[in-house]
Parts: C-alpha cells; sequence; structure tokens
C-alpha cells in the first residue's frame, strides 16, 4: 500500500463506528480483519532490514563499487512484541497468523525489483 492509502485506512481504523463501518465497505477491509490490521500498523516501523549489493564488483583499489540496496528480511518479533504490548493488543493464534500474511506480503512489495 501505498503512504496515501495508509494514512486513509488509518483514519478509518482511528473513526467512530459508523463512520469505520463505511470507509471499510469502500476500503474492501472486512470487519474480522480490522484488528489485524490494527496490530499491524501498530508495528509497521519494526522492520528487519540489511544491505545486499546491486550487482558489480567491488576492487581493492580505485575500483568501481556496486551500490547496496535495502532487503527487507521481515518483522523484528522482539520489537513486534513490546509494541503490541505498549499498545494493549492481545496476541492470539488467529492474530499472529494475520500479521505473518501481512508480514510476507509487505516483504515482497518492499522487495519487488522495479
Amino acid at each position: 500500500m501505498d503512504a496515501e492509502s495508509l494514512d486513509h485506512l488509518r483514519r478509518a481504523l482511528m473513526a467512530d463506528d459508523a463512520e469505520a463501518t463505511a470507509a471499510q465497505e469502500f476500503d474492501g477491509l472486512w470487519p474480522e480483519n480490522v484488528p489485524v490490521v490494527e496490530a499491524f500498523l501498530a508495528v509497521a516501523s519494526q522492520w528487519r532490514v540489511v544491505p545486499r549489493s546491486a550487482g558489480g564488483m567491488i576492487t581493492p583499489v580505485g575500483g568501481h563499487i556496486a551500490p547496496t540496496v535495502p532487503l527487507v528480511v521481515g518483522l523484528d518479533y522482539a520489537g513486534v512484541r513490546a509494541g503490541l504490548d505498549a499498545e494493549g493488543i492481545a496476541v492470539t493464534p488467529t492474530l499472529w497468523r494475520g500479521l505473518r500474511a501481512m508480514e510476507a506480503a509487505a516483504c515482497a512489495a518492499f522487495n519487488e525489483v522495479s
């Protein structure tokens, strides 16, 4: 999701019940998925990212050095746990499976080569 879509979703989740229900109809967010999306948004800054080479060759002296690009490995589960605890969100098996599904989809999107 792009930043504008995430912002729209965040506003919809924070709206009162009538507004949130109306927003869900247009966003395509099923009510049973709201807790997972709320949990995901609460920990959306807790990513493990490592550098990877974009190709090329590194030479000891004066050669071309390939730039690095980020590789999003997944969520940092210790950070996720701390974030969910801080938000008062109980981790159930259903919530955890939903978070893992969103994590996998987000990793695929982050690591997509353009």
